[in-house]
């Protein structure tokens, strides 16, 4: 099944639902995933700038990742960060209750300039596109449970 088109950072803003730029407080589990590679990292975090909608003070979010031998966690796309505690990211989300309050659809770094990472998706917002079936897709199936679904 084909998703909605998220290759530009327009595409990603009207995709989610919330944007923030947060501080992860904790690790709050790993879930390891049942069929596929790797599993649900659990974060907590707080929002210190809020960029798309009116989330909470802080939020319980999920995220795919995988796991490493070493411990730590590795990012299974390219601006999909794992959430590491202490750091800061701007992060997008979608509504999923499974955990907590929403499934990051995107993480980005905003540690070393909050300027910079902010303004990028404070023009994405203002720029959004609404949700539309990925260009490449031939077998798009409308699912009104979707949040890509305006």
């Amino acid at each position: 099944m084909c998703l909605p088109a998220t290759d530009t950072d327009e595409d990603k803003a009207g995709y989610v639902q919330t944007i923030a730029l947060v501080t992860v407080d904790r690790t709050v589990e790993y879930r390891e995933g049942d069929e596929a590679p790797g599993g649900a990292l659990l974060s907590k975090v707080t929002v210190v700038e809020t960029l798309k909608s009116n989330p909470p003070a802080t939020l319980s979010i999920g995220q795919s990742v995988l796991r490493q031998t070493s411990g730590g966690y590795a990012k299974t796309k390219p601006a999909y960060l794992p959430l590491e505690p202490g750091h800061r990211y701007v992060v997008g989300t979608v509504p999923d209750p499974a955990y907590g309050d929403g499934w990051v659809w995107f993480a980005t770094a905003a540690d070393n300039d909050l300027t910079t990472a902010t303004s990028r998706w404070t023009r994405a917002v203002d720029r959004q596109i609404a949700p539309h079936p990925d260009p490449a897709c031939n077998d798009v199936i409308n699912d009104s449970t979707s949040p890509a679904t305006p």
